[in-house]
C-alpha cells in the first residue's frame, strides 16, 4: 500500500527529507501552544467563513482558495514584520497552525454548512411549496435541529429578506438552539475523525511516507513566510505565475466585457459529441477541459497513481457503454444507476466496495503499528513526544462516538441506524483521507455516496418506519452528500505540515478543535445573515425527495447491488495482492476507488496532458527537470488562486457574477 513519493523540489524544504532548515528544536512545554497565532486566526476567521459561504465555487475542490489566500496574506505581512521586527515575526509552526485552522474553518463552512443550515428553515418556511415536507419531514423533525411549522411565523422576515446587519443581530437569538445543536453534532463527528488521524498520524506520515500532494503549495507559502525559502525569486515560478495570472485576468474582463477575447482553459468541448449514436453515446457527459490549477497538481502526484486515475476513468466510461450495449438502456447513461435506488452499472456500489476495502487494507498494512498504539493506550505510555497521547485520543474517540449515538437516540433514530450511519461514514472518511494523502486528487466529488446507499442496498426499506427514515436522512444528510470539502483530509494534511516543521501536535490538535467549533458558529451566522439580507432559499427538496422515494417505493434488500459491493471490495484486494508481488505494476486500487465515482470528470483531460509532460521530463531531464516542473506548478496554482481572489472579492462587493477558474461557474455549474 505504500506509494511512491513526489520528488523533492528545490523551491522549498522537501516534506519527507530531514534537513537543517526543516528540523526545528523540539518544542518545550511552554511553547507547545501559541496564543498569538490563535488570536490572529480567530480575527481573520469571519472573512474566511463569509468567503466560503458566499462563493461556493472556491471551496468545491481539494485545495480550497480562501485558506490558501488568507495564509498567503499573513505570510506576506509576516515577511514585512520579519524584516523590521524579526523577534516579533511568526515562525513556520505558527503559520502552519494558522493554515490548519483556516482550512478546517473553510471545510466546515462550505459543503457541510450548505446541507445543514438552509435545511433548518426550509421544511417549515416553504411547506406550502412542497407537499412532501408536511407528509414526510415535518411530523418527525426535532425542535432543537429544525424550525417547527408552528413557529414559522417568527421567521417570516427571514424568509422574505431585505434586512441589514443590525436587524440580524436583534433576531439571531431565535437561532441559538439550532446553532448549538448542530455545532455539537458537527464537533463530535470532527472530533472522532481528528482522534483517528491523531492515532494513525505517525503511521501515515512517517512510516508509510504517503505523498501528500495537496499540501505542496501551502507548505511553500508558510516556509516562504517564515523566511525558510525564496521560491518566488525563481524564474520557473515567476514566469508561469505571470502568464497564468494575465490569462485569468483577461478571461475575467471578457466575462464583464465580451468584446475582449477569451483565452478559454475551462470547458473546451464534450467528448460525447464525437459519439452521437448508441451505444457509444452512453459515455455520457465527458467534458474536455484543462483547468490549470487542478491539472498541475498532477505534477505532485506519484506517477503510478496519476496513471491509475486516468485509466480507471476510461474504464468507468467503458462500463457505461457496455451496460447500454447489453440492454440496460435507461440506467447506463445515468451516473450511479439513478441515485439511491441501485441500478446498472452500480457505480455507487462499486465505490462503496472499493472504499471499504481501502479502509480494511489500510489497517491491515498498519497492523503492527496499531498493536503498538494499543499497548500505549493500555499502559498510558507514548513514544511520540510531539504527539497527542494515544490514551487521550482514544478516550476522545469513544466520547465522540457515544455522543453521536446519544444525539441520534435523542432525535428518535433507532440505535442500530445511528451506529450504521456513523461507523460507515467513519470508515469511508478514513479511506478517503488516506486516499487523498496518497493520490492528492484535485477533487473527489463522490456524488451522493453515503451510508444511506448501503442502508438501501443491504437492509431495504420495506421494514423501515417513515419516522426512522425521515430522521436519519434529514439529521445525517451532511454524511451523504458529495464530500468535496470533507474535513478529515484537511485535519491530516495540517498534521503532516506540522510534522515537517517538528511542530508539537498537541497545540495543533486543540487548534483544530477550536477551528471546528468556530467554523460551525461562523458558518451558521453567515448563512443566517445572508437570509435576512437576501431572503431565505428553499433547499429541502433533496432530502424530502429521498425520504419520499424510499417510502413510496419500498424495496427489499438488493442482492445484485450487494454483489457489486463485494466485487468492488474484491477488486481492490486483488490489485493490492498484485502490487505487493509486482512492485512495478502500474494500476493502484486508490485510482479505481476515486474514478468509479464523479471526481475526475471535470479535469481528466488536463491530467492526461500533465502525465505526458511529467513522464517526458522525468525520463529525459531527471530530478532537475522535475524540480523545475514543481516550481512551475506552484506558480500556476498560486496565480489562479490570486486571480480568483480578485474576481471573488468583486463578486461579493458588487453582488455580480464574475469569471471563475473553478469547475463550477457563478452562473451555473457548466458556465
Amino acid at each position: 500500500m505504500q506509494s511512491s513519493e513526489p520528488l523533492p523540489s528545490k523551491g522549498f524544504t522537501p516534506l519527507h527529507h530531514d534537513s537543517k532548515e526543516s528540523v526545528l528544536s523540539e518544542p518545550t512545554r511552554k511553547s507547545w501552544f501559541s496564543f498569538r497565532v490563535i488570536i490572529i486566526a480567530l480575527l481573520l476567521a469571519p472573512l474566511t467563513s463569509y468567503w466560503c459561504a458566499d462563493q461556493l465555487v472556491d471551496v468545491i475542490f481539494s485545495l480550497m482558495v480562501p485558506p490558501v489566500i488568507m495564509t498567503l496574506l499573513v505570510a506576506v505581512l509576516n515577511l514585512i514584520v520579519r524584516r523590521y521586527f524579526p523577534k516579533k515575526a511568526l515562525n513556520e509552526g505558527e503559520l502552519i497552525i494558522f493554515y490548519g485552522m483556516h482550512t478546517v474553518i473553510a471545510a466546515i463552512g462550505s459543503e457541510w454548512m450548505t446541507v445543514i443550515n438552509p435545511y433548518i428553515h426550509s421544511y417549515a418556511l416553504f411547506r406550502d411549496s412542497d407537499t412532501h415536507y408536511d407528509t414526510y419531514v415535518n411530523p418527525y423533525t426535532n425542535k432543537w435541529f429544525f424550525i417547527q411549522p408552528k413557529d414559522a411565523s417568527k421567521f417570516i422576515d427571514y424568509k422574505n429578506g431585505g434586512f441589514h446587519y443590525p436587524y440580524f443581530l436583534s433576531h439571531v437569538h431565535l437561532w441559538y438552539p439550532f446553532i448549538f445543536s448542530w455545532t455539537v453534532l458537527v464537533t463530535l463527528v470532527c472530533l472522532a475523525m481528528l482522534c483517528i488521524n491523531s492515532l494513525m498520524r505517525d503511521e501515515w506520515t512517517n512510516r508509510e511516507k504517503l505523498a501528500f500532494p495537496i499540501i505542496q503549495l501551502p507548505m511553500a507559502i508558510v516556509q516562504a513566510g517564515a523566511g525558510e525559502t525564496k521560491v518566488w525569486k525563481s524564474k520557473f515560478f515567476i514566469v508561469p505565475f505571470m502568464i497564468m495570472f494575465i490569462v485569468d485576468m483577461i478571461n475575467g474582463f471578457h466575462f464583464l466585457y465580451p468584446s475582449i477575447p477569451l483565452l478559454n482553459l475551462r470547458f473546451l468541448g464534450d467528448l460525447v459529441q464525437l459519439f452521437p449514436t448508441p451505444p457509444l453515446n452512453a459515455i455520457g457527459w465527458t467534458p474536455i477541459g484543462i483547468f490549470p490549477y487542478m491539472a498541475v497538481i498532477g505534477f505532485f502526484m506519484p506517477t503510478d497513481l496519476l496513471f491509475s486515475c486516468i485509466f480507471f476513468f476510461f474504464f468507468r466510461k467503458f462500463l457505461q457503454i457496455f451496460t447500454y450495449a447489453i440492454g440496460y438502456t435507461e440506467s447506463a447513461g445515468v451516473f450511479g444507476g439513478g441515485g439511491l435506488v441501485p441500478g446498472p452499472p452500480y457505480f455507487s456500489e462499486q465505490s462503496w466496495g472499493a472504499f471499504l476495502a481501502l479502509f480494511v487494507t489500510a489497517f491491515w498494512v498498519a497492523r503492527h503499528y496499531i498493536k503498538e498504539v494499543w499497548n500505549q493506550i493500555r499502559t498510558g505510555k507514548s513514544s511520540d513526544t510531539l504527539g497527542v497521547p494515544h490514551r487521550f485520543a482514544f478516550g476522545c474517540l469513544l466520547f465522540s462516538l457515544v455522543g453521536i449515538a446519544a444525539i441520534g437516540l435523542f432525535v428518535g433514530i433507532p440505535l442500530w441506524m445511528v451506529a450504521l450511519e456513523t461507523l460507515l461514514f467513519i470508515a469511508f472518511s478514513v479511506a478517503l483521507t488516506r486516499m487523498r494523502a496518497q493520490i492528492g486528487a484535485p477533487s473527489h466529488e463522490m456524488a451522493f455516496m453515503g451510508p444511506n446507499q448501503i442502508l438501501v442496498d443491504f437492509v431495504g426499506t420495506q421494514s423501515l418506519s417513515a419516522s426512522s427514515v425521515s430522521r436519519v436522512v434529514t439529521t445525517f444528510f451532511f454524511m451523504n452528500r458529495i464530500h468535496r470539502s470533507h474535513p478529515m483530509p484537511h485535519q491530516l494534511e495540517a498534521m503532516k505540515m506540522g510534522d515537517a516543521a517538528r511542530l508539537n501536535q498537541r497545540g495543533l490538535f486543540f487548534a483544530i478543535i477550536l477551528a471546528t467549533v468556530i467554523g460551525s458558529l461562523l458558518g451558521h451566522f453567515t448563512y443566517i445573515y445572508n437570509g435576512y439580507r437576501f431572503a431565505a432559499k428553499n433547499t429541502g427538496g433533496d432530502t424530502a425527495g429521498v425520504v419520499s422515494q424510499l417510502m413510496e417505493q419500498h424495496h427489499p434488500p438488493n442482492p445484485v447491488a450487494i454483489l457489486f459491493v463485494i466485487l468492488g471490495f474484491a477488486f481492490v484486494l486483488l490489485l493490492d495482492f498484485i502490487r505487493f508481488r509486482i512492485p512495478s505494476f502500474p494500476l493502484h486500487p486508490a485510482g479505481y476507488a476515486l474514478a468509479m465515482n464523479f471526481g475526475l470528470d471535470y479535469f481528466w483531460f488536463g491530467l492526461i496532458i500533465v502525465l505526458l509532460i511529467k513522464v517526458f521530463v522525468e525520463r529525459y531531464y531527471g530530478l532537475k527537470g522535475y524540480d523545475k516542473l514543481h516550481q512551475v506548478a506552484l506558480g500556476i496554482i498560486l496565480a489562479e488562486f490570486c486571480a480568483e481572489t480578485i474576481w471573488s472579492v468583486y463578486s461579493m462587493y458588487y453582488r455580480q457574477a464574475t469569471y471563475s477558474i473553478s469547475i463550477n461557474g457563478r452562473l451555473g455549474w457548466d458556465q
